[in-house]
C-alpha cells in the first residue's frame, strides 16, 4: 500500500503541494522499509527533486542516496541509487529526460481484432499465431511440407482411410507423370453399363496402392455450403484441378469439406480420396461422393470422418497427408493442417468411450510420457 501511495506522491509531485512533507515522512523509516517500498522512495524523492529542486528536495535527496549507497546490502537498490547520483551529478537535465520521460498511453486492443481474425487465431492457439496475432500466412511463407519418414507407408494406411465417389470411369490409361507431387497409375476399364440399382464398387485407390481390393458402398453425396475453403492444391499444381479443403464439425460429427474445381478442358471423375497415418487416427468414414466435373465447373462435398486404429507414430502433429485421384489424372498429394477445436465437443463433455479412442489415448500416452522421466525413458 505503501509504495502505491509513494508512486502518486512523486509522479504528481508539482500538483501535490506538500509532497515534500508527505515523503519525508517516510524517510524516518527507510531503513526498515520493504525493499520495494525503499526503490520507489528513492525514485519519488529523485522526481520530486528534478520537478521542485528547492531546498528541501536537495537535503532529501542526499539523505535518501547516502541511505541507498552506504547503509544498504541490497544491490538492486544501490544500483540504481548510483545510477540516479550520477546523472544527477552530471547533467540534470539529462536525468529530466530519463526520469520524466513521457510515457504511453495504456490501452486494450483485446477488443479490436477483426472478427474474422480472431476466429483464425483461435484455430491456431497454442502456435505463434496466437502470440503475433497474425494469421500464419503473415509471417511464413514456406508452404511446402517438409517429407516424413512415414511417406513410404503412405501405402500401408489401411482400407478404412479410402473411399471412391460413384462417378463412372472412362477409357484409356492415365497421362504421363507431372511434377514431383504425383505418379502415373492406371485406371480401370468401365463397366459395359451403368446398373440401374447403386451397388458396391471397387476400391480403386486401395487396389492401385497394393491393398485388398475392398469393396466401398455407395451412399448418397452429402451437399456442402459455407465460406470459402483454404486451397490446398492449387491448379498450377494439379493440371488444371484445384482442391480446396478444411476439417470442419457439424452437430457433433467431424467432416472433411472438400471443393473440387476442374480448370481442364475435359470431364474429371471417378474421384477417390485417401488420409494417410495421422495423429488422431482420423480416416474415411465412406466413399468421397462427387459428381463428373464438367470443364470449368466445380463441386462441394462434406465427407465424414471417423477415428481408426490408424495413428501414426512420433510427436503428435495436427498435419494431415491426403491423396486424391480420379480417373483423368495421376495421383495427387497435398498436406491439410488440422484445426484443432474441430475435435472438441460442444458441451465440453466427453464419454469414457470417446476419451479411450485411438487418437485421445495416444495424446494421454505422449503427454505421461512426456512429463514422467521414467517412462520416457523406457520408451
Amino acid at each position: 500500500m505503501n509504495q502505491r501511495l509513494i508512486w502518486i506522491i512523486g509522479e504528481y509531485a508539482e500538483r501535490i503541494d506538500n509532497a515534500d512533507e508527505l515523503l519525508e515522512s517516510f524517510l524516518d523509516t527507510f531503513p526498515e522499509e520493504p525493499a520495494l517500498v525503499q526503490l520507489q522512495l528513492l525514485t519519488a524523492t529523485v522526481k520530486l527533486f528534478l520537478k521542485k529542486p528547492t531546498e528541501g528536495p536537495q537535503q532529501m535527496i542526499q539523505a535518501v542516496l547516502n541511505n541507498a549507497t552506504v547503509e544498504t546490502d541490497n544491490p538492486d537498490l544501490r544500483d540504481r541509487a548510483y545510477i540516479y547520483w550520477r546523472l544527477l551529478s552530471t547533467d540534470p537535465e539529462a536525468a529530466k529526460d530519463v526520469v520524466l520521460a513521457e510515457k504511453p498511453v495504456i490501452s486494450d486492443d483485446s477488443n479490436q481484432l477483426d472478427s474474422s481474425l480472431l476466429d483464425e487465431l483461435l484455430a491456431n492457439i497454442s502456435t505463434l499465431s496466437s502470440v503475433y496475432h497474425k494469421p500464419p500466412e503473415a509471417f511464413v511463407s514456406c508452404v511446402k511440407a517438409a517429407p516424413r519418414a512415414d511417406d513410404e507407408e503412405f501405402a500401408d494406411a489401411g482400407e478404412t482411410g479410402y473411399s471412391e465417389s460413384p462417378s463412372q470411369g472412362v477409357d484409356g490409361a492415365s497421362p504421363s507423370s507431372s511434377t514431383g507431387t504425383s505418379s502415373n497409375v492406371p485406371v480401370k476399364q468401365p463397366a459395359a453399363a451403368a446398373p440401374a440399382v447403386a451397388a458396391p464398387i471397387p476400391d480403386l485407390l486401395g487396389d492401385l496402392m497394393g491393398l485388398d481390393n475392398a469393396l466401398v458402398p455407395v451412399d448418397e453425396p452429402t451437399a456442402s455450403s459455407g465460406p470459402p475453403l483454404p486451397v490446398v492444391l492449387p491448379s498450377t499444381t494439379g493440371q488444371g484441378l484445384q482442391i480446396s479443403a478444411q476439417l470442419v464439425r457439424r452437430d457433433g460429427q467431424i467432416y472433411y469439406d472438400i471443393s473440387f474445381e476442374n480448370g481442364t478442358q475435359g470431364v474429371l471423375d471417378g474421384f477417390m480420396i485417401q488420409f494417410n497415418k495421422n495423429t488422431f487416427g482420423l480416416a474415411a468414414g465412406g466413399p468421397l461422393q462427387v459428381p463428373p466435373l464438367q470443364p470449368g465447373s466445380s463441386a462441394r462435398t462434406l465427407l465424414a470422418m471417423v477415428f481408426s486404429q490408424n495413428v501414426s507414430p512420433g510427436a503428435p502433429n495436427s498435419l494431415l497427408q491426403v491423396a486424391v485421384k480420379n480417373n483423368q489424372q495421376p495421383v495427387w498429394y497435398f498436406s491439410d493442417k488440422g484445426s484443432l477445436h474441430v475435435f472438441f465437443g460442444e458441451d465440453g463433455k466427453m464419454e469414457r468411450t470417446s476419451f479411450l479412442e485411438p487418437g485421445n489415448l495416444y495424446l494421454m500416452t505422449m503427454n505421461i510420457q512426456k512429463n514422467t522421466p521414467i517412462l520416457s525413458s523406457a520408451a
